[in-house]
């Protein structure tokens, strides 16, 4: 069976790294894994909410439309967390590492796992 990949995206110059906190991702690039877990689909979906810090929550409905089993990002929240959860999206944090990496170590099966973002957000 597939697999399906969301990782919340943010860009540095030429580069696309996995997102700090994934409710300010500029994109989400989802992959396709086959049983072989070689890639066989990409496709990119912009974050509606990028930016923003209030609403993020929503996200994990919009993610869930992308039949994807895993979100790879670099931080979120306990009820992101519990949100993704619910819609049987496994949670995996990956900070500051760039989007190929992140994929090639998720194939390898060397990531996995969430801390859940506890530091406090300034709000504007």
């Amino acid at each position: 069976m597939n697999q399906r990949l969301a990782v919340a995206i943010e860009e540095n110059g030429n580069s696309e790294i996995v997102a700090e906190h994934f409710g300010r991702c500029s994109k989400f690039n989802v992959c396709e894994l086959d049983e072989q877990k070689q890639v066989i689909k990409n496709e990119t979906y912009f974050n509606p909410l990028a930016g923003e810090h209030s609403g993020a929550c929503q996200l994990p409905g919009y993610v869930s439309q992308f039949k994807v089993n895993t979100i790879i990002a670099g931080g979120m929240g306990q009820k992101a967390v519990s949100n993704f959860l619910s819609y049987g999206i496994n949670v995996i944090t990956a900070p500051g590492i760039l989007y190929e990496e992140a994929i090639n170590l998720f194939i390898q099966g060397k990531l996995s796992g969430y801390e859940v973002c506890t530091h406090n957000h300034e709000h504007q």
